[in-house]
């Protein structure tokens, strides 16, 4: 089975700390890993012990959530593949009529439902690191990654398919940064 780890900066608000656990609650096959002092060659060392493919950092900025880091580990070391800055988060417990999405162990995504402009692009960042089942409709006992939204901005959520309520933390996705495409290989 393959893992993501999911984990914060260092000295993380609670209101980070809250979205990290929604967040992994949310992709089934994440791991949530308290950071404390570990640099991201700890953070590498971990991923590779854990059989992990990557790892998602959230970064915050004034006490919330403001990016999405993602990176795999490349030896001892990790290397940063792509950001996502984040605004307007909603955690869980702040979304009315919301659930835990427990018992639900598969991560889907119906790319023909994601508009075209900023989020299609934000979803295929997040078909990259989350790796959720590309599926023509939704159903079945899934968790549904849904991304909505228009040129300048992309609504993440989460959607248990068995209930139709949300399950996970929601958020938009203003901005994608690529390092791969900043530096030469």
């Amino acid at each position: 089975m393959h893992r993501l780890l999911v984990t914060t900066s260092r000295e993380p608000s609670r209101r980070t700390r809250s979205f990290v656990k929604d967040l992994a609650l949310a992709v089934p096959h994440a791991v949530k890993v308290n950071r404390g002092k570990a640099t991201y060659s700890d953070l590498a060392v971990r991923t590779t012990s854990l059989g992990a493919y990557g790892v998602l950092i959230v970064l915050e900025k004034g006490g919330n959530p403001s990016a999405l880091l993602y990176a795999e580990p490349a030896g001892l070391q990790l290397r940063k593949l792509f950001l996502l800055k984040i605004a307007g988060v909603s955690l869980l417990r702040e979304i009315p009529s919301s659930q835990s999405p427990h018992g639900l162990r598969e991560l889907i995504l119906a790319p023909q439902t994601v508009p075209k402009g900023l989020p299609e692009v934000v979803s295929g960042y997040l078909v990259e690191s989350l790796r959720p089942r590309l599926v023509d409709k939704p159903g079945g006992r899934c968790i549904e990654l849904k991304v909505l939204g228009g040129s300048d901005s992309a609504l993440v959520s989460f959607i248990c398919t068995t209930t139709d309520r949300e399950c996970g933390p929601r958020f938009t996705v203003t901005k994608v940064v690529d390092y791969r495409s900043l530096s030469p290989q």
